[in-house]
């Protein structure tokens, strides 16, 4: 494997130095509001939320020694610490999601059958793969919680809905940009067959998640054709980010890769 060169190392330090300032610089969450869920509200949400900040909370730590391994071969010491640092962002997300739940009076679980397939598929991977299995949760996250923040009243549950979507589209373009790392010199034919598995691995979770969360989604007036239709445009742009030889910014979404 080639060392990083110095443009490679200067991009992990750019991504390591975003999520320290976002951590630093985000602003706070209204969690004083009284709002209570209504009985419908609650019916719609409850199980759907908990199954997502289940997924959320993930240690990853079999990604970040894989990241620091992948590091240490390429002489590249800011990209396990940007993998770091990102992963702390998605605990955030777990811990904003609990500490609504609890003050909603929402049971946590530790436990469920897809985050579980989840966790082992990660876990029997590479890093790469690993990536493109949390790459896949991060796509259908766009769609969700863009869905979960309109349900419902909530304040608190609206802002945070939009906080979280700030960070996954930023998180996209990180993943992308670790995938283009990690595959720099496949060749194009091992790599659209790669995509092709990830982009029918894709079409299977969503049809697993919309059976699962259906309720938020239909209340969001989504049907299943419109939430596979976002999820297939997410990973179109992402696939094509991950393939480009231009530097990925560090900004927005994946919108104006879209549009272009």
């Amino acid at each position: 494997m080639p060392t990083a060169d110095a443009a490679s190392i200067e991009q992990s330090q750019a991504w390591r130095n975003h999520f320290l300032a976002s951590m630093l610089t985000a602003n706070p969450l209204p969690w004083s509001d009284p709002y209570k869920l209504s009985r419908s509200e609650r019916t719609t949400i409850e199980d759907s939320i908990r199954q997502f900040q289940l997924g959320e909370r993930s240690q990853g730590r079999r990604l970040l020694r894989r990241g620091l391994n992948y590091s240490a071969r390429v002489g590249d010491p800011y990209f396990a610490r940007a993998l770091h640092l990102f992963i702390k962002e998605e605990q955030r997300h777990s811990a904003h999601l609990l500490r609504f739940m609890e003050q909603q009076r929402i049971p946590a679980v530790s436990k469920h059958w897809v985050d579980s397939i989840f966790r082992r598929l990660r876990g029997l991977a590479g890093l790469e793969l690993s990536l493109r299995v949390l790459v896949t949760a991060e796509i259908i996250a766009v769609p969700y919680y863009g869905a979960l923040g309109r349900v419902t009243n909530s304040p608190v549950l609206g802002a945070l809905s939009s906080r979280i979507l700030v960070d996954e589209s930023t998180h996209l373009r990180f993943q992308a940009w670790m995938l283009r790392r990690l595959a720099s010199d496949r060749v194009a034919l091992l790599a659209n067959t790669l995509a092709q598995i990830h982009r029918l691995f894709l079409i299977v979770t969503a049809c697993i998640v919309w059976r699962e969360h259906r309720s938020v989604f239909k209340a969001a007036g989504y049907n299943f054709g419109r939430l596979l239709k976002h999820t297939l445009l997410e990973y179109a742009a992402l696939d094509r980010a991950s393939r480009s030889l231009q530097d990925i910014p560090i900004l927005k979404g994946f919108k104006e890769v879209r549009d272009a």
